[in-house]
């Protein structure tokens, strides 16, 4: 069983889905969901399960012992799984291993930063140390100023966990997908992300699959076997186009939104995994469809939204606009595949597009009601 833990209350539908159950999210009923997990093990006969998110897998690193005489678990034991959802860890792990990392510093509160951004003619990347279930619902954002420090954070606040200030690293996120199996690679993909949202960086709404480059290749499984990692994998890295500077970012230690590239272009690293714990003979392809395109359609929508509201006060978010309506056909076009829509399973690619242009268009209606209301008073 898939376990991705969400808070809405909108089921999932979709010709590949046999069964769905809600559990309590482990946040708000950390008894409730190992009693109501442990009980839908057991009625099924579930014999794998799989974290399909951050949340999932901080949940199962915290109550693996209550799980792991159960079914096989997808993701290391507690002391190895931490050390990846523990950003610093990564980090540090990768310096000893002479893997180039970005500058950073682990801070526990908005003053330290505040201090350090004031001091520094960079722009910086604050991000949580960790991954965990009660983990700040703070996000990942780009502080350039005091003043954009001042604007994040206008009263003084202690970080829980610390955070990360990192220095903010030019280029394009290159991944190197890698399926473990007793420290050999049993399976392995990289993409490139052609374009992300926000369109400064952050998840990948298209991308692009490459041909393995050797240098990360040989980088990324010299971290996950110093890191004892067992599965799958995704190591994330900076690559600077212009002076080729490329820089670890982190390692997610499950599946990744684009996972679905490497399954159009040729790897299917959820059957090989599923064989993997089976003991079935594992012959993963040595080769896939490189320059295979694919698109993450609510998310691009979400970008080009979000970019036509920047570009009246942001010359890049400008730029990066006129690029994207440039790009657009080839960007929407059939030589880019979906990643969720197939003829044979529509439903799923089209209940979140739905849902997607619900939750904008309820977005501008309060904005413009808004405005309207700002103007009545004047």
């Amino acid at each position: 069983m898939d376990l991705a833990i969400s808070t809405g209350d909108a089921r999932i539908r979709s010709r590949s889905i046999r069964q769905f159950f809600r559990i309590p999210n482990p946040i708000v009923d950390s008894p409730g969901f190992v009693s109501t997990l442990r009980s839908l093990i057991l009625r099924n006969q579930y014999d794998m399960l799989i974290p399909t998110d951050d949340l999932a897998l901080a949940a199962m690193m915290e109550h693996y012992d209550h799980f792991k005489d159960m079914l096989h678990i997808a993701c290391p034991p507690p002391h190895i799984t931490g050390r990846i959802l523990n950003k610093a860890s990564t980090l540090e792990v990768a310096r000893k291993y002479g893997i180039a990392v970005p500058k950073t510093v682990v801070i526990s509160n908005s003053e330290e930063l505040r201090g350090l951004v004031r001091d520094s003619p960079t722009s910086f990347i604050l991000k949580p140390a960790e991954k965990q279930p009660r983990a700040d619902e703070f996000k990942t954002c780009i502080l350039a100023t005091v003043e954009d420090v001042n604007a994040k954070f206008p009263t003084p606040r202690e970080f829980h966990p610390p955070m990360l200030l990192q220095e903010y690293c030019p280029g394009v996120g290159v991944g190197v997908e890698i399926l473990m199996h007793e420290g050999e690679c049993a399976a392995i993909f990289q993409h490139r992300r052609l374009k992300e949202f926000p369109y400064d960086g952050g998840f990948a709404v298209t991308a692009v699959a490459e041909s393995p480059d050797p240098g990360l290749v040989q980088s990324s499984l010299m971290l996950l076997r110093a890191l004892e990692w067992e599965g799958i994998g995704m190591v994330e890295y900076r690559v600077n186009p212009i002076d080729g500077r490329t820089v670890l970012m982190e390692i997610n230690g499950r599946y990744w939104g684009s996972v679905s590239l490497p399954v159009i272009s040729g790897i299917d690293f959820p059957l090989y995994h599923w064989k993997q714990v089976h003991g079935d003979s594992l012959e993963a392809p040595k080769t896939y469809t490189a320059g295979t395109k694919w698109r993450w359609t609510v998310g691009y929508i979400a970008r080009l939204h979000s970019l036509v509201a920047q570009a009246r006060h942001s010359d890049a978010a400008r730029k990066a606009l006129f690029l994207m309506l440039k790009q657009l056909p080839g960007d929407v076009g059939p030589a880019t595949r979906d990643s969720l829509f197939t003829f044979s399973d529509p439903m799923p690619a089209v209940i979140e597009l739905l849902r997607a242009v619900k939750i904008l268009f309820f977005h501008d209606l309060k904005a413009v009601l808004g405005r309207l209301n700002f103007v009545a008073r004047q």
